[in-house]
């Protein structure tokens, strides 16, 4: 594991959001102690509830946290999905391109590769790998305000809503790649991806699927 790595994010992240430790205190309910740990790395085993919180106050995901703690291993026991039985369950391996984070430039065309792992009895026949963005998520960086109200793409844009999955044993591995646009701006943005099956239902629809998050800069 790795506190240090973790402790440099939440300083990074704390710093890029203009949060006090004061103020992530009370918008997180954890205590400035526990804060305080945190950010001097003097801590042996982080609450999976405590991370949650620290991911929500500083506007990441909560599994970026988990891959900066557990030091980017495998992380199949912490990710892994299931459909209530042994029938049908997923895990995550790693982001094999493009790790959380990664810088593109704006309306730069980039390849997302996953690697998943089948954890269930039985095969995965049929499926696709779905987009399920709802909403805009992007979170503007100065400097941009100028690239709004004029037509350009304000999102993360899939050049595709939806891939085959390869049929995948149980066991078995398998990488999972989607092209993507980058906006037309600097900003933070994110892209929500899930399986579903051969009429279109989710298969996990109360679990966290696929991401990609990326920073997009203009140079």
């Amino acid at each position: 594991m790795s506190a240090q790595d973790l402790a440099k994010y939440i300083k990074n992240r704390l710093t890029a959001l203009n949060i006090t430790l004061v103020a992530a205190a009370e918008r997180s309910k954890i205590s400035r102690q526990t804060w305080h740990k945190l950010l001097n790395a003097d801590i042996d085993e982080a609450k999976l509830s405590t991370l949650m919180k620290v991911a929500e106050t500083l506007q990441t995901h909560p599994l970026s946290m988990l891959r900066i703690y557990f030091h980017g291993k495998q992380l199949s026991h912490f990710s892994a999905q299931s459909s209530g039985n042994n029938k049908f369950a997923s895990g995550f391996i790693a982001d094999i391109t493009y790790p959380d984070n990664s810088i593109v430039q704006i309306g730069q065309v980039f390849e997302k590769v996953w690697e998943v792992e089948n954890l269930g009895t039985h095969a995965w026949i049929d499926w696709r790998l779905q987009c399920v963005d709802e909403h805009l998520s992007v979170q503007t960086l100065p400097g941009s305000e100028h690239y709004k109200s004029n037509g350009s793409q304000y999102s993360l844009m899939p050049l595709v809503d939806s891939i085959p999955i390869p049929i995948t044993q149980p066991g078995e591995k398998v990488r999972l790649h989607v092209q993507f646009r980058a906006p037309d701006f600097p900003c933070t943005t994110i892209s929500h991806w899930k399986s579903t099956d051969a009429a279109g239902n989710i298969i996990f629809p109360h679990l966290t699927g696929l991401y990609c998050l990326v920073k997009v800069i203009s140079l």
